[in-house]
This record gives structure tokens, C-alpha cells and sequence, in this order.
């Protein structure tokens, strides 16, 4: 029953979301991030750098 709640959130942040490409500066690392928020959070989950978005 997690896996249904999980692909039914999923799915409606691929529908209302939003899409972010970042890059970040440090260490060069390229991520997706699918938020509801207006902002990407920037922070790399990688090494703790800032990304930017491309």
C-alpha cells in the first residue's frame, strides 16, 4: 500500500510540479529536482556545494 501513495505523489508533482536541471559549482554534479516549491532548494546533495540552474 506505500508504493501506491508513494506513485500517486510522484505523479502529481510530475502534473503540478516543477522541473529543476541543476548544476553544481563545486564538484559538477548534474541533478533533477521535481519540486511544488517556486524555488529549487540549491544546495548539491553530493558534496554540500551550490548549484546552479541550467
Amino acid at each position: 500500500m506505500e508504493i501506491k501513495k508513494e506513485n500517486k505523489l510522484i505523479g502529481n508533482l510530475l502534473k503540478s510540479g516543477n522541473v529543476y536541471k541543476l548544476k553544481c559549482e563545486k564538484c559538477k554534479s548534474i541533478s533533477v529536482q521535481i519540486s511544488d516549491d517556486k524555488q529549487p532548494d540549491l544546495v548539491c546533495l553530493e558534496c554540500g556545494g551550490v548549484c546552479k540552474v541550467l
